[in-house]
């Protein structure tokens, strides 16, 4: 069983949220905090400014009953409100339930019921509708407050969150002293926040996290990335889930500014921001990829030919810096000529020429993907984390980063590779338990304190970590041998024609595969080809790159012969890389992307693969009929 340790952390302060907040604002009062759209423009809040916002609320949360400890569910997509009512509800003392919008109402009622919140905070009529189709399942909810103003009708126990600000400042003029007292009051092991995980398979578990738990975690992450007051931040993925908060406290302790954008944005935003840092999944830059060889695919010859030296050039520069060595000077000079040429021109369009860091999390960056952005001058490293340990417990430094490994653990964290392959962790990061679930968190953790991730893994000889697979997603064939889908999902998706795929096999014969297509490129190759196929099935829809990009084509188009056989040649192509038991013997094409709104995808993109084999089920019945 191999042991490896995080550095020392050194001394820090022990504190709470709370107080990592109003340090900040005492600190940096005048550095604006956030920027977000309003219009064409960017309208600016000052952390001095933001207090005052965190203050009302605060108050207006307190006159509503709202006592230390009480549960107030948070439903919304990540805009500036968001972490206002956030270090609104923890300075009031409560405890933050963050809920996912894309969530159902069933999965909705259940977490705000489960979490016995008092008090929901959301965003607009869309997801006022939704609880109000539910309040009569909801018997400890009191009160609802709207970030956005309604147009439904409404009752004396919903408010919109201009009116809470003025009932907290009534409240505050009346009881001067009550919210300096209560955000004092709370302390770094008190309960901050419940975070339903959101599993792949069954109900969320609501993971319980202390202030501590983040304060950690803050502390570890800003020791490894830079960020320095008035850096740029942009801020996209959800706050309701663990990473995305985390990067938004580490922002917060450094005075940086964050700048909050949308899917629906992202493209036109990210020239006007052009940010110092950001933090995605690993499908944001598949995406970025593919387009980017779509557009290169159809551009003249000679532009080709430069773009397919460039990008060698940079795979081979990743790989040099990844292996920490200095490049020879030769090579920094056919670089330097690629830069001129093609790199350069890439990250101003894209908006990252100020970059000095991106990270990628949720699930595995390909290699090859790596290499080529770091090699083009994007610096992207990887982390691994979960739920239960308040976002990251290992991520590779800046200038250090190896393509394949998540890093070693953070400063002051512990793992431990188990005899059955899994990753145990210990560490200030790790969460207080389950809520209201004792067995299940006894369950999650070995008799000697060990949290039990459910991961499969090992440290390479520098003591980086190397994720393998969830220990579930294991496939035992019927012949007995086991199989990581992970991997083979990860060379199929290398062909630009693949958008996602989903390995099965268990307990059958052979490995099979879903495939998703990159739907785009079904229909250019269509349209090149005089394939003739019914444009009107085309549903389009917003990507996470601000792009609209196909949700469904016609499928007619994947039973073409021809089409097929292009599929069939990735398939081929990815299948060299593995043994013959874990090759793709079959696969079929299925007709609509995978959606957060279905709740096939995880909200950091990970396919929910029970969910996949159910709906797809007559599919893989004919494949192993």
């Amino acid at each position: 069983m191999k042991l490896v340790e995080g550095r020392e952390l050194g001394d820090v302060k022990r504190e709470s949220i709370n107080e990592l907040f109003w340090g900040t604002v005492s600190r940096y009062p005048d550095i604006v905090a956030v920027r977000y759209r309003e219009g064409e423009d960017f309208t600016s809040i000052t952390y001095q400014e933001i207090g005052e916002k965190v203050t009302d609320l605060a108050l207006a949360l307190i006159s509503l009953g709202i006592k230390k400890e009480d549960k107030v569910s948070l439903l919304s997509e990540t805009r500036y409100e968001w972490v206002v009512a956030d270090f609104a509800i923890l300075t009031a003392a409560g405890v933050t339930v963050t809920v996912y919008p894309t969530l159902s109402e069933r999965t909705t009622q259940y977490i705000v019921d489960n979490s016995d919140s008092k008090i929901i905070i959301l965003e607009d009529d869309e997801q006022l509708a939704k609880v109000l189709s539910i309040r009569d399942q909801l018997p400890k909810l009191t009160h609802i407050i709207t970030i956005e103003n309604t147009e439904i009708e409404k009752e004396d126990d919903i408010i919109c969150l201009e009116d809470a600000y003025e009932i907290g400042k009534r409240f505050g003029e009346e009881n001067p002293e009550i919210y300096e007292e209560t955000w004092k009051s709370v302390k770094p092991e008190d309960l901050s926040s419940i975070v339903y995980t959101s599993g792949t398979t069954g109900l969320p578990k609501g993971a319980m996290l202390s202030h501590w738990n983040w304060r950690f975690n803050v502390y570890a992450v800003v020791d490894l990335v830079e960020f320095k007051p008035g850096d740029s931040l942009l801020a996209f993925l959800p706050l309701a889930h663990v990473y995305m908060r985390l990067v938004y406290f580490a922002a917060t302790y450094s005075a940086a500014t964050t700048y909050f954008s949308k899917p629906d944005t992202l493209a036109q935003d990210l020239p006007l921001i052009r940010p110092h840092c950001f933090v995605s999944v690993p499908r944001l830059f598949e995406r970025v990829h593919n387009r980017l060889m779509e557009t290169i695919h159809s551009s003249p010859y000679l532009r080709r030919r430069i773009f397919r030296w460039a990008e060698a050039v940079a795979i081979e520069m990743g790989k040099t810096q990844s292996q920490w060595k200095e490049p020879s000077s030769g090579f920094k000079f056919k670089h330097r000529l690629a830069d001129k040429l093609v790199f350069k021109k890439i990250r101003t369009r894209m908006g990252v020429d100020r970059l000095k860091w991106t990270c990628s999390s949720g699930s595995s960056l390909r290699k090859d993907l790596a290499y080529f952005f770091n090699g083009i001058g994007i610096t992207i490293i990887e982390g691994y984390g979960m739920t239960e340990v308040a976002a990251p417990s290992n991520l590779n430094p800046v200038g250090r980063f190896k393509p394949g490994t998540v890093g070693p653990p953070l400063a002051g964290v512990k793992e431990r590779i188990a005899e059955d392959g899994e990753i145990q962790i210990k560490g200030d990061n790790v969460m207080m338990g389950y809520y209201k679930l004792p067995e299940e968190t006894k369950a999650y953790f070995t008799e000697d304190g060990w949290l039990k991730t459910g991961d499969i893994g090992y440290f390479d000889d520098d003591d980086y970590l190397v994720f393998g697979e969830r220990k579930k997603h294991i496939l035992v064939l019927s012949t007995g041998k086991n199989v990581a889908p992970l991997p083979i999902e990860e060379a199929l998706k290398k062909s630009y024609m693949i958008e996602e795929a989903v390995v099965v096999g268990d307990n059958e014969k052979f490995v099979a595969a879903l495939i998703q297509p990159t739907y785009q490129a079904v229909l250019d190759y269509a349209r090149d080809n005089n394939i003739k196929f019914d444009e009107s099935l085309t549903v389009m829809r917003e990507a996470s790159t601000g792009d609209q990009v196909p949700l469904r084509i016609d499928d007619k188009l994947l039973e073409n012969e021809e089409i097929i056989k292009i599929f069939e040649r990735s398939v081929e192509k990815a299948n060299q890389n593995f043994d013959t038991y874990e090759q793709v013997k079959k696969f079929r094409l299925i007709g609509e992307a995978l959606t957060m709104e279905r709740e096939e995808l995880t909200p950091t993109l990970k396919v929910k693969k029970s969910v996949i084999s159910e709906k797809y089920k007559d599919l893989l019945q004919d494949i192993y009929s």
